[in-house]
């Protein structure tokens, strides 16, 4: 088995057991992506091989990641009350900043972009498809054992249906972003319009179409308020920034994007209870929810240790001392209901702003991405990074899905891809065709 077959099927099962919200699913990961890499890298020195561009323009925030897990090894000896909580978070940090190396270095042609996008879409298709039988079966079972909570929402194989969104979130954005890459261009006569429309219904592009619009119906299935907002407000910016930056776009590209709000919100909305949704928002008071009087405590346990922070995953340990009168002893939380606060909190500021900097120049190359390149499909990977990263930077707001293994991962394949879509170079067709044979002669 090949290596690139061995990463699309780890890519594709991170989902499966709750999430890799287990204590046995994340260290599998984290070893399988760290070995993937250190192979991947033996091969391309044993074969002289260059590592590709995207690699090279980005391995400065590869150091940047390192020097945060560099941090979160002496936290472990010199801040941390309970280091073996540190140590797994330290564990799992290896484990992200591997994947996204190694997510550079494989993803290196047009070939296996396709590839990675539709395993993504089929992962989150399977989450869909399951979600929605357990709820309209009433069988409510995650993976292999009965849930205990948010039964009658979809929730697919993870344990929150807030999470599921998060994962269905992204994997929206690419497979809208790989749509738009496929935007039809009708031109010639009457006869050869017709020939070119037939040929696009016969075309995986309805197919794709079709599974993003399952995609859609599980998220709203979800009833995740945030999840939700996220993804519409998230489709919204991007696709506007997409009609003022990108160079030579279509009238299909406008059209595209115009019904994928229009369908989506309106019959997919209507038919499958977009308005429950909006009503739970509308329900929705600083009355009947704590998130944000946990918020504010965070911040003010960040105050007390703004430079070294408390220690990488001591948050449920830690947060008790720093609990108000207000929140009741009843409610455990074992993590802050918003990332950017528990990561500011847990690795303090200096290693949170390192953080910070991989996600946004990602974004901004993302965004470059959509303005600078000519290649249809470099401009759609543009467009499904830019959407990810804000969408699950607006849910991020209210919960926290970077605590998520399958979806951190996620997250990273996405920054990945944003700088594969600025980075990468031409391939033509011949340089296509050698990059097939090689790949074939050493894997």
């Amino acid at each position: 088995m090949s290596l690139w077959t061995i990463y699309l099927t780890l890519l594709f099962v991170m989902p499966l057991p709750f999430g890799g919200y287990t204590d046995w699913a994340w260290p599998l990961y984290t070893t399988a992506s760290l070995l993937l890499l250190i192979t991947t890298l033996q091969q391309h020195l044993k074969q002289q091989r260059p590592l590709p561009e995207p690699l090279q323009k980005s391995r400065w925030m590869l150091w940047l990641l390192a020097a945060v897990q560099l941090w979160v090894l002496i936290q472990i000896f010199v801040v941390s009350k309970t280091p073996y909580d540190t140590f797994t978070y330290w564990l799992k940090g290896i484990g992200y900043t591997s994947f996204m190396a190694l997510s550079l270095i494989l993803i290196d042609s047009k070939q296996r972009i396709r590839q990675i996008i539709w395993t993504v879409v089929l992962a989150a298709a399977f989450q869909a498809f399951y979600g929605a039988i357990m709820v309209m079966t009433k069988l409510e079972y995650g993976f292999f054992l009965e849930k205990w909570t948010y039964k009658r929402y979809v929730t697919g194989t993870f344990v929150s249906k807030n999470h599921v969104s998060g994962y269905l979130e992204m994997a929206l954005a690419l497979g809208i972003g790989f749509l738009l890459a496929q935007s039809t261009h009708y031109h010639g006569s009457f006869r050869q319009r017709l020939r070119q429309l037939i040929t696009m219904l016969l075309s995986s592009k309805v197919v794709l179409r079709l599974t993003l619009a399952i995609l859609v119906i599980a998220l709203v299935m979800t009833r995740s308020r945030m999840g939700n907002s996220a993804f519409f407000a998230s489709m919204m910016i991007t696709g506007a920034l997409a009609l003022l930056l990108m160079r030579q776009k279509s009238k299909s590209t406008t059209i595209l994007l115009a019904s994928l709000l229009i369908i989506d919100i309106t019959i997919v909305g209507t038919f499958f209870g977009v308005d429950k949704v909006a009503e739970r928002l509308q329900n929705t008071s600083t009355e009947t929810e704590s998130r944000d009087e946990v918020s504010r405590d965070t911040f003010n346990m960040w105050l007390e240790q703004p430079l070294a922070g408390i220690g990488a995953g001591t948050f449920q340990y830690r947060f008790p001392e720093h609990k108000s009168l207000d929140i009741t002893a009843e409610q455990l939380y074992n993590h802050t209901h918003n990332d950017y606060l528990q990561f500011l909190s847990e690795f303090g500021a200096p290693a949170f702003v390192l953080m910070l900097c991989v996600v946004l120049a990602s974004l901004w190359n993302a965004i470059q991405a959509m303005r600078l390149r000519r290649s249809d499909l470099m401009k759609g990977l543009g467009f499904a990074a830019t959407m990810g990263i804000i969408s699950i930077g607006i849910h991020s707001v209210v919960d926290f899905n970077l605590q998520v293994p399958a979806n951190a991962y996620l997250f990273m394949l996405l920054l990945a891809l944003a700088n594969i879509a600025r980075w990468a170079p031409h391939e033509s067709e011949h340089e296509h065709q050698r990059s097939r044979r090689r790949h074939t002669r050493t894997e």
